[in-house]
């Protein structure tokens, strides 16, 4: 496989992880500017980003399979939805219990992305996955530490920065896995 035969599937799949990555760090934003709002109803935010961002990983996986890190993805969509699912299914949880959960899920989201960037480490710019999965892992073990929490409020701020975080290193790769496309001759 050349740089010739992956071009429309680098271009393709570039601009979905844009799309999605922008959506996601929106949502990181909005989750650091109302951390109250979200300790109310953070089972149904966070179960729908959660949705979305398994969606998104799922979507990437497919769209970059020739590129290495296939199963990387399949795993971090599985354990976003699963997380997903459990937000969802009880809405009222409190808010202790909910952030054992969200310490749990970021602990095992900073794992996978500290693998997937072993997977990725040959293409340029993957140090962001490495800095989104050791920032990621970083706030779950804060998380974890601070159990049960002293506020509500630190909740949506944690996973604020870990949904921009996210956002931040597919954004990056994004645009350096844009430049890999092959200069055509006028």
């Amino acid at each position: 496989m050349n740089i010739e035969t992956i071009g429309p599937t680098i271009s393709k799949a570039s601009t979905w992880l844009m799309v999605g990555s922008g959506v996601v760090f929106v949502c990181g934003i909005l989750a650091i500017v109302l951390p109250l709002t979200f300790s109310f109803a953070i089972a149904v935010v966070i179960g729908f980003l959660l949705l979305v961002g398994g969606i998104a990983h799922l979507i990437f996986a497919f769209q970059t399979r020739g590129l290495g890190g296939f199963l990387g993805h399949i795993l971090l969509c599985a354990i976003y939805e699963i997380a997903a699912a459990c937000l969802l299914a009880n809405p009222l949880l409190s808010v202790i219990s909910l952030s054992l959960m969200l310490a749990i899920f970021l602990i095992l989201e900073g794992i996978l992305e500290l693998a997937l960037y072993f997977l990725m480490r040959r293409f340029r710019h993957s140090i962001w996955v490495l800095i989104d999965g050791i920032g990621t892992l970083i706030l779950g073990i804060f998380l974890v530490r601070q159990w049960p929490p002293a506020t509500p409020e630190i909740i949506g701020i944690l996973v604020g920065i870990s949904l921009m975080l996210s956002a931040l290193s597919r954004i990056i790769l994004s645009l350096a896995v844009r430049t890999l496309r092959p200069a055509y001759a006028a």
